[in-house]
């Protein structure tokens, strides 16, 4: 993330000790309620350094898009099953599926 109180907060681990701005609260609770249990981070990523991925994202907002993604599998080992695919399907977050 560009946003240092999101990224600080977020590594705090707790809302409580770190509470950050109160319109981010509702972000990091999800986040810390996805994450539980998983060996994660946020990291601190400047703005300029961030262009592309901030542009694509801002892009995404103001578009109507599909509510579910493509994914294929290049990996010549995978030519019947892919492990990862298989994974991605069942990965839902809100109404939005990675795979459908």
């Amino acid at each position: 993330t560009d946003n240092e109180v999101l990224a600080k907060t977020a590594r705090t681990a707790s809302l409580r000790h770190s509470p950050g701005h109160w319109s981010l609260r509702p972000v990091l609770a999800e986040f810390a309620d996805v994450t539980h249990g998983i060996n994660c981070s946020i990291l601190k990523i400047s703005r300029q350094n961030n262009k592309v991925a901030d542009k694509l994202a801002k892009m995404a907002r103001q578009a109507s898009i599909p509510t579910s993604c493509l994914f294929s599998c290049n990996a010549l080992s995978h030519n019947l099953h892919c492990p990862v695919r298989d994974a991605l399907a069942n990965l839902q977050w809100d109404n939005f599926a990675l795979i459908s």
